[in-house]
């Protein structure tokens, strides 16, 4: 039987910039392998042959996707074995954890040497110009967030504080009761991120098992990311085991909470990743109803919509600026490509498969 799969983003291209939690994604686990070196898309062809060697198994495998293109991956990890393998470019130049054995992989050895310089001079000053589109990017999502601002103070301002608290105070007292004694673990990642295509989350698939969901409503600056803050803080001072999903936008703000020994999630259900109850254990939590004046979207109709329209504006122009991203690190990968021995980053994969068998004494990949 299969294990169950989970997806997620441990980076953001976000407002304030290239954005990592790394450090609490890998956090606890016992080994990680780092995988290094200039391969172009080598890392992410050699982390989808380890993904369908370990497909049929039934570790429950944690697929961490490239917050460029959600398409690859760049992270992939077994939750039971409690085991990584990761691309050492999207983690850290000098990977340190503390009680974690690392293991450095070089990955130059799946490159044919000739092939590689070939590919180094016909890539020479394209990472500078990606560079250069990435501060673009970034400072365009600064901008759409200064506008997100703008669009949130509305509903601020007719925030009743007294009735946002209630609404927190009483779902941690009906929802959060504590499983035992003990210090809650606590974990940081991002659901969703601004890929070159737009906005992709997998919120689905991250609460597809729990018994309960919470769709929370509303509008920007109606005391969501306030809400699941509070309670993150009251979950981890009764002990109770937490992920904590932040914004793919705006990593200072917090998305969603799962947890798992409650089989408990809250999120926010708006755009860019609007979801909708679709079975038993689902229902709605409306702040905009329950906290914020009545008749608000009426009073400010006219100045919301200008503001949405040149927010939308803004985002498409920062995705696009991303596209163009993505369109130079294709070429970089495509010269890179040429260099790789796909026998050679076989066995690369089979040398990580075997070390992950001596570590758990099992047999992931079958023979040929």
């Amino acid at each position: 039987m299969a294990g169950q799969e989970k997806h997620y983003f441990a980076r953001g291209n976000t407002a304030v910039g290239l954005y990592t939690l790394y450090d609490s994604v890998l956090n606890g686990l016992d080994t990680v392998f780092v995988i290094n070196g200039q391969t172009g898309s080598g890392t992410s062809q050699l982390l989808a042959q380890l993904a369908e060697a370990w497909r049929s198994n039934d570790w429950t495998k944690h697929y961490i996707h490239e917050t460029l293109d959600n398409e690859r991956l760049e992270g992939i990890i077994l939750e039971e074995p409690r085991i990584g393998v990761i691309d050492g470019n999207a983690w850290s130049a000098d990977p340190i954890l503390e009680g974690t054995e690392i293991r450095l992989l070089d990955a130059i050895q799946a490159l044919r040497e000739g092939l590689l310089e070939e590919a180094e001079d016909v890539t020479t000053g394209q990472d500078a110009e990606m560079a250069v589109l990435y501060k673009k990017a970034y400072d365009s999502f600064l901008k759409t967030l200064r506008i997100h601002d703008e669009w949130e103070k509305f509903y601020i301002d007719n925030l009743d504080r007294g009735s946002a608290n209630r609404i927190t105070s009483e779902f941690a007292d009906e929802y959060l009761i504590p499983v035992g004694t003990k210090k809650a673990i606590i974990k940081h990642r991002f659901l969703g991120a601004a890929t070159w295509q737009g906005a992709v989350d997998y919120v689905p698939n991250l609460t597809e098992t729990l018994r309960t969901r919470i769709f929370v409503k509303g509008r920007p600056g109606s005391g969501k990311s306030t809400m699941f803050k509070k309670l993150a803080k009251e979950a981890e001072a009764r002990g109770i085991d937490t992920e904590i999903y932040h914004c793919g936008f705006d990593p200072n703000s917090l998305d969603m909470l799962i947890f798992p020994e409650l089989s408990l999630a809250i999120f926010d259900s708006t755009a860019p990743h609007e979801h909708f109850p679709t079975r038993e254990g689902d229902s709605i939590l409306d702040v905009y109803e329950l906290a914020i004046r009545e008749g608000t979207d009426e009073a400010y109709a006219e100045e919301i919509a200008e503001i949405r329209g040149r927010y939308t504006s803004s985002m498409k122009n920062s995705i696009a600026v991303l596209s163009d991203v993505k369109r130079i690190r294709d070429e970089i990968w495509e010269a890179y490509d040429t260099a790789i021995d796909p026998a050679a980053m076989k066995a690369l994969a089979g040398q990580i498969i075997q070390q992950i068998e001596v570590l758990t004494n099992s047999a992931a990949l079958s023979e040929d």
